[in-house]
């Protein structure tokens, strides 16, 4: 079908895993996505409205000039995060699918709605009690208000202002952050200098125009009021819903580290016979479905019938 697109109208992107694979397993995973994405934003002269990373699908709210600047915006920062994931993880093969959904939203009311509804993604999937709460639809950083916890770098450890210093560089430089230099950074890090870290890079890359999206509701306040009171919907687009519920894949990732596994991402890469064992120990020690241990594990469907 041929897309629909105005000027002036807001466009919701939506776009799904191959056969409902998993693509996010670690910090580095969304960092990685989230700086590509507001590199490619900035290149092509993309209006972000709003962005909403699931373990398996990709929401975003956008305005362009035409369709054609879009999907090669889409197509770049697709192409380069697979390249990038495959790289680091020895995968080989697509991870999205090759067409992306889009709904076109010209009223006010529908654009409200369509805004509701990414950011409730991780709320409707059981995530988090309030859309605010979760770090990947980034709703927090809306906020007028918003303050990085620690503004001051003398409060900062040396590691930690050297790793300021480094995204400080890519960034500059026009540069997403790759995986190696995350997990370098990340190495002479304690887990509290991570998050840091973390809020500090979605911060200095934020691509956001959030003074249009906080400008369809009264302040930032309202919106995230009206928010948390209508989950919206989306009629346009044709989600599937695997499960009611993502918090299995938190579970599974959990038992992975806690019986030494190293990088969760190996999982995908593992042999036939690992990844028989792996559904095995899940399926026993977790609240994950079938369909779920085999999306996270990246098992082909015919494969997983087989499993039960």
């Amino acid at each position: 079908m041929r897309r629909r697109f105005c000027a002036g109208g807001i466009l919701h992107v939506y776009q799904r895993t191959v056969s409902g694979f998993n693509i996010f397993y670690s910090l580095e995973d969304f960092l990685v996505f989230y700086t590509i994405i507001a590199v490619k934003a900035r290149k092509f002269g993309i209006n972000l409205l709003g962005l909403c990373l699931m373990i398996d699908h990709i929401h975003l709210l956008l305005t362009g000039d035409n369709i054609c600047q879009i999907s090669r915006f889409i197509s770049e920062y697709t192409s380069l995060f697979v390249r990038e994931f495959n790289s680091w993880t020895g995968r080989k093969g697509a991870l999205f699918e090759s067409t992306f959904g889009s709904a076109l939203k010209t009223e006010i009311k529908k654009i409200r709605s369509a805004i509701a509804y990414l950011f409730n993604n991780p709320v409707e999937k059981l995530l988090c009690s309030k859309a605010e709460e979760y770090k990947w639809n980034f709703l927090a950083f809306y906020n007028p208000d918003y303050k990085l916890p620690y503004r001051n770098l003398n409060e900062y450890s040396n590691a930690l202002r050297r790793a300021i210093r480094v995204v400080d560089s890519q960034y500059k430089k026009g540069l997403h952050l790759k995986y190696a230099l995350l997990d370098k950074l990340h190495k002479t890090l304690d887990s509290r200098e991570k998050e840091i870290l973390t809020e500090y890079i979605i911060w200095k890359y934020l691509p956001f125009d959030v003074e249009t999206t906080n400008g369809y509701y009264r302040s930032y306040d309202d919106m995230v009021k009206a928010i948390n009171s209508n989950t919206g919907s989306e009629y346009d687009i044709t989600e599937r819903h695997y499960c009611k519920t993502d918090v299995p894949y938190r579970e599974m990732i959990s038992v992975l580290k806690k019986s030494g596994w190293g990088k969760i991402q190996d999982v995908i890469v593992a042999s036939e016979d690992v990844k028989r064992k792996l559904y095995s120990i899940l399926k026993s020690r977790t609240s994950a479905s079938g369909a779920q241990i085999r999306k996270f594990l990246h098992i082909p469907q015919a494969e997983s019938t087989r499993k039960g």
